[in-house]
């Protein structure tokens, strides 16, 4: 009866024509010590809720989310963070309720809300972002948490979301489940300061920015849906106080993202090659440099933390270890362990195509293809890419692959 009931609503309710809309490894999945992973049963929902539902009308979006999902105080509740419930329900948190469906999802923004210390588990003066979106499988099946990755985070028109997203931005988030719903509050440092800026909420499959999903137009500073993405790609518009911008603290909190202490070269971290480059082959290095250039072909394909496929995926251990894979070389799927493996390279100088790079800030490993380049899997640019070999302080150079 509950089943039917539903599927009346989201006929009743749902437009039948959807909008055209479109951590730092470290930070992303830093679930607090509140985090609650219990599936629970599903909550009956008062009669006069239902009623007040189908009185609404059909092509009531926001009606449909309404009845269908917790409200976001309501999630911050079940995370047992009673101030941060509190606080969705002040004037100066925005309800959203907005419903998107790509992928096989149904991805819904619930609300927003911006502030210093609103969250009991907030650092003293911390000014943060909280947002709360709910997951659910457009078919209806359950979202299993456990099995299912989503990158949730804030996008600023203007700045580049490969390099500006929550994972840059100290962003953190809880999930529960509920009736088979995946919600998600996710937390980083406050974008109304950026409220003169044009804001988007972005909600993608994988574990980190998917830059396949959408489009940075850098001429104008525009953010959108990439349409040919065969996969989940919502992106929500945020409609907040423009009087709430501080373009000065924005500029200064801007550049702060940029301006680390890793000793990493931005401006060397993507780089294009030639039309003529080729990966140079010395005289009894031909497998490295056949190694170098079979991991050419990949670039342009996605980086995942923890992925170790060449194609749907991939972070630096998992890239080099597919690379030699396929030359029959086994490599742990871990940059410190394959610092192990072979013998070390004096110097940059004498490194040769197909050679391993390591890096420390964090752990991290290249393929070197010659002409002082590496091609790697990388968070930074959220995809497999060449980068000049000196972008960050280069630990140490070993070869894996015996030469000929």
């Amino acid at each position: 009866m509950e089943k039917e009931l539903d599927e009346l609503l989201r006929h009743a309710l749902t437009p039948t024509q959807q909008p055209d809309f479109r951590l730092n490894r470290k930070i992303l999945n830093q679930a607090k010590e509140l985090r609650d992973m219990r599936k629970k049963a599903m909550r009956r929902l008062p009669a006069a809720v239902l009623t007040a539902a189908l009185i609404l009308g059909a092509g009531s979006l926001t009606a449909f989310a309404a009845w269908k999902y917790l409200t976001p105080e309501d999630v911050a509740q079940e995370m047992n963070d009673t101030k941060l419930a509190e606080a969705f329900l002040g004037g100066e948190a925005v309800m959203v309720n907005e419903t998107q469906s790509y992928g096989g999802y149904d991805l819904t923004l619930l609300g927003i809300v911006s502030g210093e210390n609103l969250s009991k588990y907030s650092a003293a003066m911390s000014d943060k972002t909280y947002a709360v979106v709910a997951i659910a499988k457009s078919d209806g099946t359950p979202v299993v948490q456990e099995e299912e990755a989503f990158f949730v985070s804030p996008l600023i028109s203007g700045y580049d979301p490969v390099h500006y997203n929550a994972a840059s931005m100290h962003g953190s988030y809880t999930e529960m489940t509920e009736a088979g719903v995946l919600y998600r509050l996710v937390e980083c440092d406050t974008v109304e300061i950026l409220a003169d800026h044009d804001l988007y909420l972005c909600i993608s499959d994988g574990d980190f920015y998917n830059a396949k999903a959408y489009c940075y137009h850098e001429e104008t500073g525009v953010i959108s849906r990439n349409p040919e993405y065969d996969g989940v790609n919502a992106l929500f518009d945020l409609t907040l106080d423009t009087e709430k911008a501080d373009p000065d603290r924005a500029a200064e909190y801007m550049a702060d993202i940029w301006t680390d202490d890793s000793g990493i070269s931005r401006e060397k971290l993507n780089v294009e090659l030639d039309e003529s480059f080729a990966v140079p082959t010395a005289s009894g290095n031909e497998p490295g440099a056949q190694a170098a250039e079979y991991a050419l072909q990949f670039v342009g394909n996605p980086y995942a933390w923890g992925g170790d496929s060449l194609t749907e995926g991939t972070d630096s251990s998992g890239f080099t270890s597919g690379v030699y894979a396929y030359f029959d070389v086994s490599l742990p799927h871990d940059s410190k362990e394959q610092r192990q493996q072979g013998y070390e390279i004096e110097g940059l100088e004498n490194a040769l195509p197909g050679d391993l790079i390591f890096y420390e800030t964090p752990a991290h490993v290249a393929i070197y293809i010659g002409d002082g380049k590496i091609v790697h899997a990388l968070s930074l640019a959220g995809e497999i890419c060449v980068s000049e070999a000196d972008f960050d302080e280069i630990v140490m150079i070993r070869r894996v692959l015996e030469e000929e």
